[in-house]
């Protein structure tokens, strides 16, 4: 395989990493609390070109990283969406039974009273328990700006986690805006600064027609670097059909 070959090779699999990943963002455009995730390049030199050759530049997605700025907040009036001010992150339960973060604060109760997510993943305390809350004699919920769950004259039922993450690049994708950690980082901790706002959402921080016009970029990217591959193979094939054709 040629030289050209190899470069080629190398920035199609790094767009397609980046195809992937914009696709996904577009696709949780509105999706409450999801975060937007970006491609890292790198350019790699040749180290060992021939006298007189310059180096040649190969392309590495080396990572990705997660963008953590807040997106829109709406106001709902429904009084269990949430919304996070501040950095902290709510704590989830997944359906296998997995430890996730996320932004995601579009609750709602299963009949035998778990607070959960649209996805069923079930919303953890600041202890990391499930919230259970009465079905019944409850009347309407009210929820303070650290989280604390009450209702009509029952005085606190439970209180939402909330969690610092100062290592959140190196957390992993589960899916419905969710994170989990990789092992080996440090346990979050509850966050004092985030407040907790009733009746509102925060939406998705990916701009569409930005990451529209990313995937157009891409993709024309994508077919620029099969053209260069495809014309590096007819210039070699012609090459040796001449050479073959002179002896």
């Amino acid at each position: 395989m040629t030289e050209t070959s190899h470069i080629g090779m190398s920035l199609a699999a790094s767009l397609q990493r980046q195809l992937d990943m914009t696709a996904n963002n577009i696709a949780n455009a509105s999706t409450a609390g999801f975060k937007g995730e970006h491609v890292v390049f790198e350019s790699l030199l040749q180290k060992d070109a021939g006298a007189g050759q310059d180096p040649a530049a190969f392309v590495s997605d080396t990572g990705s990283y997660i963008d953590t700025r807040p997106g829109a907040l709406t106001q709902t009036g429904n009084p269990l969406d949430v919304a996070l001010h501040g950095d902290g992150w709510f704590s989830y339960q997944t359906a296998e039974g997995q430890e996730a973060f996320g932004r995601d604060g579009s609750f709602t109760l299963d009949p035998e009273g778990n607070l959960t997510l649209l996805s069923g993943a079930k919303v953890l305390d600041e202890g990391g328990a499930p919230i259970i809350l009465p079905t019944q004699g409850i009347g309407a919920l009210t929820i303070s700006e650290d989280g604390t769950i009450s209702g009509v004259g029952t005085g606190p039922l439970a209180r939402i986690g909330v969690f610092d993450i100062p290592e959140i690049q190196s957390y992993k994708r589960a899916g419905f805006g969710m994170l989990t950690a990789p092992e080996g980082v440090e346990a979050p901790k509850p966050a004092a600064s985030t407040q907790v706002m009733q009746g509102t959402l925060e939406m998705s921080n990916v701009n569409p027609v930005r990451e529209m016009t990313r995937l157009i970029d891409v993709q024309r990217a994508y077919e620029r670097t099969n053209a260069l591959m495809g014309n590096s193979d007819t210039l070699r094939r012609d090459a040796l059909k001449r050479i073959g054709q002179s002896v």
